[in-house]
């Protein structure tokens, strides 16, 4: 009889393991990301999925840029989108027609309440009164500097440059022709020869001296003015004038781990390449324009595609991990990455993280800002690079390389 007992429990257990595997909702999440990320994001994965037997996070990563917007936009067109997938703060226009949106109480209901988030992040996602997908990180530009140089020069490795004056002061006592040959061969600054993040650094000097990439409308080009050219014109002075910086655009990355450069800008997503390589510090990015401090951030988003809620059950399940995903659970491990927008671990753990400190001051200051939205910015910013990639090879001037970025802007917003 005990016998007879255990086999029927057995059974019981059997059929009732068979239930939970029919009835799991799968959730496919595409992702941008990549490089270091992924292990990260692949071990949030499993977390979630170990503690929510009834679903499955199928995480797919696919190549960062245009054409993974085209692929995911050619997906809800066609009728097969994944439950979710994420973009930067610059995408949502390309999707509002075709994303599910929220109120306030929506939100509130995932265990979202907004505040107990950075409110500017959420500001960024809102739209006619409601807030489209859900908000997991910043990604502001932030100044890495090599602390060893900075002993080496005499410079505080606790007090890196905050304003325009101290990174010039900085910058020179840092550009040395260390082995007496008559060529630098340690540079105070760098730019990088990359989308990433040159122009946004370009714009983030825009911003500080109060321009703007659009006017208000976002219907016309309004970089083209005084802030824009000289923005530019103090990014080809670093080499011109003030002789810290190569002449030519180069790989930062490289020459920051090689040691041939004290300081750079740059995103988080560079801590993880950086750490173990040298002896680095970060801070938030000095305001090198004329009113305020500002600096380029993105936002890590999750999208849902309209229609999701229709079903029920994938609707609960995709909602029960994005809320995860936004709250503590979620928010260690974006705190690896980028900075949560949820402001306990941003003020807490991430604030006393020797890396991403500098990221995190900037943004508890409000010392960032978010991109304008529009559904071709990515395009717009595509034209301002080219462009200014001709004023740092010597083709052209900051002048007419702003000049034909704005008639290219303006093409394209006209259409």
């Amino acid at each position: 009889m005990k016998k007879l007992g255990l086999t029927v429990l057995s059974a019981a257990l059997l059929m009732s393991g068979a239930a939970i595997a029919a009835e799991k909702q799968i959730v496919n999440y595409w992702s941008r990301h990549g490089s270091s990320d992924v292990a990260i994001m692949q071990e949030m994965a499993r977390e979630f999925n170990t503690a929510n037997p009834d679903i499955e996070v199928k995480l797919q990563f696919l190549t960062w840029g245009g054409a993974y917007y085209g692929k995911v936009r050619s997906s809800i067109l066609a009728g097969n989108p994944p439950e979710l997938f994420d973009v930067a703060a610059y995408a949502p226009p390309m999707f509002y027609d075709n994303v599910e949106s929220f109120s306030k109480e929506e939100l509130a209901k995932i265990g979202i309440k907004l505040a107990d988030f950075v409110p500017a992040a959420w500001e960024a996602i809102k739209y006619k009164g409601r807030y489209y997908g859900t908000v997991n990180a910043i990604l502001p530009l932030g100044l890495y500097y090599n602390t060893d140089m900075f002993k080496e020069a005499g410079l505080d490795p606790n007090k890196p440059p905050t304003n325009l004056d101290e990174f010039l002061a900085y910058a020179k006592k840092l550009t040395k022709d260390t082995d007496g040959d008559g060529k630098i061969d340690q540079w105070g600054f760098m730019l990088r020869n990359n989308f990433v993040p040159t122009p946004w650094i370009w714009e983030s000097i825009l911003v500080q001296s109060g321009g703007s990439i659009l006017d208000e409308s976002l219907s016309k080009a309004a970089f083209n003015s005084k802030e824009g050219r000289d923005a530019l014109n103090l990014m080809l002075d670093f080499s011109r004038k003030y002789k810290i910086a190569p002449p030519t655009l180069s790989d930062t990355t490289t020459a920051f781990v090689a040691k041939k450069v004290a300081m750079v800008v740059n995103g988080p997503w560079n801590i993880a390449g950086y750490k173990g390589k040298m002896a680095f510090g970060t801070a938030p990015m000095p305001q090198f324009g004329t009113k305020k401090p500002a600096a380029w951030s993105s936002l890590d988003i999750y999208f849902f595609p309209k229609g999701l809620r229709k079903d029920t059950k994938k609707w609960e399940a995709t909602m029960r991990f994005a809320g995860w995903a936004a709250g503590p659970g979620g928010g260690k491990y974006y705190a690896q990455m980028f900075l949560p927008s949820l402001l306990s671990v941003l003020k807490g753990p991430v604030m006393k993280d020797p890396y991403m400190s500098g990221f995190a001051k900037a943004a508890a200051a409000n010392a960032i800002y978010f991109p304008q939205a529009h559904k071709d910015m990515q395009e717009i910013y595509a034209a301002i690079w080219s462009n200014i990639q001709g004023a740092f090879a010597g083709k052209m001037t900051a002048e007419e390389a702003l000049n034909k970025a704005e008639e290219q802007t303006n093409r394209i917003l006209s259409r």
